[in-house]
């Protein structure tokens, strides 16, 4: 339990006059969610409850305001200590969309969406992506298509992109390289796509290097802290994201930012202090089929414990 739980009354009163309506929201929702795992019987039937009932719409609100706040995103952009309290209970992309959405500048752009994880309304909205040509690769059609906002689709393998050298002024991998080379059979029912060539993301870090213009950047976030492999994703240590960031060659600046789940929510990391971090052992091994009735870790970890957010300029 943190100290933001256990403010007094007067102390909460004072902290409503000097803090942002996002912190004092995530303080009472910190301490209702601290409330109701001590009631018996309340665990599941909580809709706060990381994947379970009213979680998804928890997630877009948060990001949603996140992406509509000028201060909240330089918080990302400068990287900078996050609010108290932010994300608790909620997976890593509270960290890794509004990250990566705060580096989109205004204009005209070509943008690779590598691996589909812009193709959502809530995220086409923001105002930066008007202007821009977006690309979204993907190993086969998802529910949510945007072909009447001008986005373009493409149904390949990050390994092997059907596009002309330095076409992209930007591109971004979210969450997306851990994937490559592992069992991707619930993306997509090709079979070619049921692998194990681990060490195939340094493939696709070098196609995207490719395809990106001198001077363009790849934003790129992986789940990092203790190696692991559950299949259809790798968790990268230290060691595989120094592959990959070599795999995608010379570059003019590569700058990491590292992001760390606790109890408390999201805050900034170190590769040091994210080293020893464990994936939800759950969802890793549940390969995309929650279990009923879905676990609840006692840090309310969603996900990912640490994410490693990494701007790369060729």
């Amino acid at each position: 339990m943190t100290g933001a739980c256990s403010i007094s009354r007067s102390g909460r009163v004072a902290l409503k006059r000097i803090l942002p309506p996002l912190v004092v929201d995530g303080i009472r929702w910190v301490a209702a969610k601290q409330r109701a795992l001590r009631r018996p019987g309340r665990g599941n039937a909580d809709h706060s409850t990381p994947w379970g009932p009213g979680y998804g719409a928890r997630r877009l609100e948060l990001v949603t305001r996140a992406l509509a706040d000028p201060s909240i995103l330089e918080t990302f952009r400068a990287g900078e200590p996050l609010p108290p309290g932010w994300g608790v209970g909620i997976d890593e992309r509270c960290v890794e969309l509004p990250w990566a959405l705060s580096h989109l500048r205004p204009g005209p752009e070509r943008l690779l969406d590598a691996g589909s994880s812009l193709n959502h309304a809530y995220v086409l909205d923001f105002p930066a992506f008007q202007g821009k040509s977006l690309h979204i690769v993907t190993l086969a059609p998802e529910r949510n298509c945007f072909y009447d906002r001008g986005v373009s689709y493409l149904y390949c393998d990050l390994r092997d992109l059907p596009v002309r050298d330095g076409y992209y002024d930007l591109i971004m991998c979210i969450s997306t390289l851990e994937h490559v080379g592992c069992d991707n059979s619930m993306y997509t029912r090709d079979a070619v796509h049921r692998e194990k060539r681990l060490d195939d993301f340094r493939s696709a870090m070098a196609e995207l290097r490719r395809v990106l213009k001198p001077g363009g950047a790849l934003l790129l976030t992986v789940p990092f802290g203790v190696y692991r492999f559950f299949g259809w994703l790798q968790q990268f240590d230290d060691r595989l994201l120094q592959a990959a960031i070599e795999a995608f060659g010379p570059c003019t600046m590569v700058h990491t930012t590292f992001y760390r789940y606790s109890v408390a929510g999201w805050q900034l990391g170190t590769a040091q202090s994210c080293a020893d971090v464990e994936y939800v052992e759950w969802l890793g091994q549940a390969y995309g089929r929650l279990p009923t009735p879905v676990p609840v870790e006692p840090d309310l970890a969603a996900g990912a414990r640490a994410v490693a957010c990494v701007r790369l300029v060729k």
